[in-house]
């Protein structure tokens, strides 16, 4: 041993012999019957002494029921809800008079948390403002890093406090014993927490004791105070995360939706600070990266607050005071009032926003220290606590814009700023009816800014935040208006929006006419009227549906379940499935409340999404989880874990597959559907979303028929003997408004295809808000032989899409027969014989405004024919409703399928198809058979030119937005997120030997 190292030994080894020989305070000797010491005991709050009779500790039950649930079951509500709020039976309630907490109940496995535990929700009492999605008790980012409780106990000691003490060791480490304490006491606005760690292995650990906060995107936003922060954050990969460590005095995160609710994470132990690393999708904030060496151990105490507001400013007050109380800092206040014109309408508060950061205004924006941000109320007052003896700037900004600013000398005492002009707009009023009968219509409304001038003048965020938009009408996750767009609610809206010249867009889904005025808004109110005709594009027999929808119950989406069943209207969507991450969910309530139910149907469903890491790939070490699959129909129950979906970490697809076929009653088992979603989506904070890149599949190779020990063997083995890993009824061909994967989507499913395994293709929107997807942009066209409504009949429903009886489509329509033995017949999973002289039979429609210039026909995934040019009509007028079939005709078979066997035959329409190359496969540079990149640079070549630095293969992106009238496109870009018209049928399945079974082609067919 280096001589160095020799006193440092002797010192640990008499350091453990120490620790091993005396009982420690609170668990730091690991007894069995420790009690965790109460945390943050130099804080207190002075409070009437009746407070202590709302302190409320208990095990919640199957009769307990979270507000705003919509319990199928009925029962009083008794547990608080929000946007986030998900406890259930098994889980334990904190409360106070103030604030009340949920934490997960042993067993009561949840995202990232491995057995209950952690803290599921938080809120401001009586609010029901849960805006949390999950805080854990971690030691660094890997999933062994996390604690895996055992046993709780309860502490009731009322009127003075109540807490829970969870018990257990790190993530499958029995040698590292944690221990958490989650307390209330009265009058507190939250909930203190102390978590000890102890190793007891025999190697020093470097550990970062922490919360994780999961926030996942599109929901609550981490908002710290350091120089260029706020709510601003570097990004990094799970290799440069080491880089982004910071430490700040506290951890603030807002969620500006409805309800608002923000959080502020402060340290009560010996740190002052806490330090850790941000982003949108994710937080760690507590100890210092810390060498714990044998026998030793790190405690972190913290105060975890709510506030009741929906910005920075009502988590940073209490933050502050915090710090004043522990630590005698001193805050100051600064009050002012922005002069709006009118009082603002439902849900646009947050067009106008304060954001205060301390430095010179003269000085770059980045070298400044945001400490602040707050929504002024409906009059326009505004205030906010900030720490004392320092300069600040006041910035206001309207429509996501900085419109005023003003420069604060030292401020050591409370200041009244004054009144400040809110910028000069219009209120806007549309009104939407039908053509003919005038009746009103519920719609969506998009303003898309003329000219580029228009464009930078509008164009905002939230204090770089989210997306940025032009015009910004609010925050882009949230309730309407959001982003650049607004819901129409029964033909009437008004909204505020910044000067400028626009087009103002008039949609109802794909199958309707499209509206626009282009106006020039100044500083009067204006009112629009818009009329819209529904057009006969939609064949009869058959219902739209988007079976991929999010909605609140998500943990990455923060739009209101109102708001979300109503979008679901704009765009004149009948059947919509419920597919909310890892909980089961079901609109039909909010459906039947908003009167509905006549002609829409909700299915409840789940979808399932791996978050811990543990699935090894052959030739990869770093561990992966199975990606996203959709289930349905399910049953909801809001009093069980994950609202009744079972638990899906940490096992293989088929044993998923099983066990949420389990989970439903028995007669919805038969019916289940089993959906693979965005099979080649790119990872997510190192997560695959799909289960065949996950493996890295090669599809250039033939799949074996049994587990072979490779990646396509673990693909396709039934892991406990009932569903295969490639078990799934349907799979996503199209996802999301915009088209950039689908090149991806289409390539494995036409592999699949080819091996014979024959599975529905889907286009679903995967919307998450009013304008990540336009929901229902794609859809599903299915001849389910039943209506959306009272009568609709979800047995048949999923039945014709087990059978291939759809087709999937973002605008166009194609209606396509073939002449088998049997006579005509529409595609589908079944196999057919084709008749002597066989002929493809298509009808191509749509509405004028979606350009179509191509048909395409598709053999064993080859393009053996395309339509275009001449051979396609063209409408005269986009916002008019003639000129709706575009292609109506037939082609000999004989002249479509030229190889021998067996085959199978897709028919596509819409615009030409991005050009594109395979260069690289999955984390390897040899090609793997999937598209991954465009042509990137424009120059109509794909080649390593398209390439981004750095890497062998890709990207994959939409063509650029059309800027002109001219092109066809123009009109369709505006109100479909980065899309393109596409549509897709099923496959015709040819038994061309007529042996009764289909004869895949596999991978060597030309």
């Amino acid at each position: 041993m280096p001589f160095p190292l020799r006193p440092l030994a002797a010192s640990l080894a008499l350091v453990g012999l120490t620790l091993a020989g005396c009982k420690k305070e609170s668990c730091l000797g690991n007894e069995a019957s420790c009690q965790v010491s109460s945390p943050c005991e130099a804080l207190s709050y002075a409070c009437e002494a009746a407070s202590g009779s709302a302190l409320e500790l208990r095990v919640l039950t199957p009769e307990d029921r979270r507000v705003g649930s919509h319990s199928p079951s009925g029962g009083s509500e008794t547990v608080p809800g929000g946007l986030n709020a998900i406890a259930s039976r098994g889980d334990i309630l904190l409360g106070n008079d103030r604030a009340v907490a949920v934490i997960a109940g042993i067993g009561n496995a949840h995202l990232l948390d491995p057995n209950g535990g952690s803290l599921l929700d938080l809120g401001v009492r009586g609010a029901n403002n849960d805006g949390l999605n999950q805080m854990l008790s971690v030691v660094g980012v890997l999933p062994a890093d996390a604690a895996h409780y055992t046993s709780m106990r309860l502490i009731d000691e009322r009127p003075r406090r109540v807490a829970v003490q969870l018990d257990g060791t790190l993530d499958g480490r029995p040698e590292f014993p944690i221990h958490t304490l989650y307390e209330m006491r009265p009058c507190e606005p939250g909930v203190r927490v102390r978590t000890e760690v102890l190793n007891t292995s025999v190697d020093p650990q470097l550990w970062a004791l922490a919360d994780g906060f999961y926030w996942s995107g599109r929901e609550a936003l981490p908002f710290t105070s350091a120089p260029g922060t706020g709510y601003s954050h570097p990004s990094f990969s799970l290799l440069t995360i080491g880089d982004v460590y910071s430490r700040v005095p506290y951890l603030a995160a807002a969620l500006p939706s409805e309800p608002g609710v923000s959080y502020a994470q402060v340290s009560c132990g010996p740190k002052d600070t806490v330090e850790g690393f941000q982003s949108d999708q994710i937080s760690l904030s507590g100890l210092p990266r810390t060498v714990v060496p044998p026998r030793d151990y790190l405690v972190f105490e913290r105060f975890l607050a709510v506030g009741d507001q929906g910005d920075a400013a009502s988590a940073v007050d209490l933050a502050l005071e915090l710090r004043q109380a522990l630590r005698g800092e001193k805050y100051v206040t600064l009050r002012g009032t922005v002069n709006r014109r009118a009082p603002p309408r439902e849900h646009q508060e947050h067009e106008l926003s304060v954001f205060i950061s301390e430095g010179e205004l003269a000085a770059d924006k980045s070298t400044r220290t945001p400490w602040s941000q707050v929504t002024p109320d409906s009059a326009g007052r505004f205030e906010a606590r900030v720490p004392a003896g320092r300069k600040y700037v006041v910035e206001v900004h309207a429509f996501g814009r900085k419109v005023a600013d003003r420069q604060l000398d030292v401020v050591n005492e409370d200041v009244e700023l004054g009144t400040f002009a809110e910028p000069s707009h219009t209120r806007l009023t549309v009104n939407v009816s039908e053509t003919d009968t005038f009746a009103p219509l519920t719609a969506e409304v998009f303003l898309v800014p003329v000219d580029a001038a228009t464009r930078q003048g509008t164009e905002g965020n939230l204090h770089a935040a989210f997306t940025s938009c032009a015009p910004w009408l609010g925050p882009p996750p949230g309730p309407s208006p959001a982003c650049n767009r607004f819901l129409v609610v029964n033909g009437f809206a008004q909204v505020e929006v910044p000067q400028g010249r626009f087009h103002v867009y008039a949609f109802k889904g794909p199958f309707w006419t499209l509206d626009r005025e282009t106006v020039s808004f100044g500083d009067t109110d204006t009112a629009l009227d818009f009329t819209l005709k529904k057009l006969p594009l939609q064949p009869s027999g058959t219902v739209s549906a988007d079976l991929h929808v999010h909605g609140a119950a998500s943990f990455d989406s923060s739009l209101p379940d109102q708001d979300r069943v109503l979008s679901f209207a704009a765009t004149d969507l009948e059947v919509i499935v419920a597919s909310d991450h890892d909980v089961v969910y079901d609109y039909s309530q909010v459906v039947q409340g908003l009167g509905l139910q006549a002609n829409m149907s909700t299915v409840a469903g789940l979808e399932t999404t791996g978050h811990i890491l543990w699935l090894k790939r052959h030739g990869y070490d770093i561990p992966l989880v199975v990606g996203h699959y959709n289930f349905w129909p399910l049953e909801y129950d809001p009093t069980k874990p994950r609202n009744g979906a079972p638990d899906d970490e940490r096992v293989e697809p088929g044993e998923l597959f099983d066990r949420v076929k389990a989970s439903a009653p028995e007669p919805l088992r038969e019916q289940l559907i089993v959906q693979l979603n965005h099979p080649w989506a790119n990872q997510e904070f190192g997560r695959d979303l799909g289960f065949p890149r996950a493996l890295a599949l090669d599809i250039r190779q033939n799949l074996p028929t049994t587990d072979d020990g490779t990646n396509a063997g673990l693909y396709v083995r039934s892991p406990k003997g009932g569903f295969a890993n490639n078990g799934q009824h349907t799979q996503e061909v199209m996802n999301g408004s915009d088209n950039s994967l689908l090149p991806s989507y289409r390539a494995f499913w036409f592999y699949v295809l080819g091996q014979g395994q024959l599975v529905t293709g889907t286009a679903n929107s995967d919307s998450h808000s009013l304008t990540d997807n336009t929901v229902g942009v794609p859809r599903n066209i299915v001849y389910a032989d039943t209506s959306a409504g009272p009568g609709f009949d979800t047995a048949r429903f999923n039945a014709a899409l087990k059978a291939g009886g759809s087709f999937g489509t973002n605008g166009p329509i194609i209606e396509a027969t073939l002449d088998t033995t049997g006579g005509p017949r529409r595609y589908g999973l079944t196999p057919v014989v084709p008749s002597a002289e066989a002929r493809l039979h298509l009808k191509v429609s749509a509405a004028p405004w979606v350009p179509v210039n191509e048909v395409r026909v598709i053999v064993n995934g080859r393009l053996v024919r395309t339509l275009s040019g001449g051979e396609l009509a063209r409408p005269a007028d986009a916002f008019g409703d003639a000129g709706l079939v575009r292609y109506e005709g037939s082609l000999a078979l004989s002249e479509l399928v030229t190889v021998p066997g067996d085959a199978w035959l897709v028919v596509e329409a819409g615009t030409r198809l991005q050009p594109t190359a395979d260069f690289g496969g999955v984390g390897s540079p040899e090609p793997d058979g999937i598209p991954d990149t465009g042509d990137n640079n424009g120059d109509g070549v794909v080649d390593h030119n398209d390439i981004s630095p750095g890497s062998s293969s890709g990207p994959l992106r939409s063509a650029a937005l059309p800027t002109s009238e001219a092109d066809p496109r123009f009109h369709f870009a505006q109100v479909i997120n980065g899309g393109y018209p596409m549509a897709f049928t099923n496959p015709f399945i040819l038994d061309r030997d007529g042996n009764g079974r289909f004869d895949a082609p596999g991978v060597s067919a030309p």
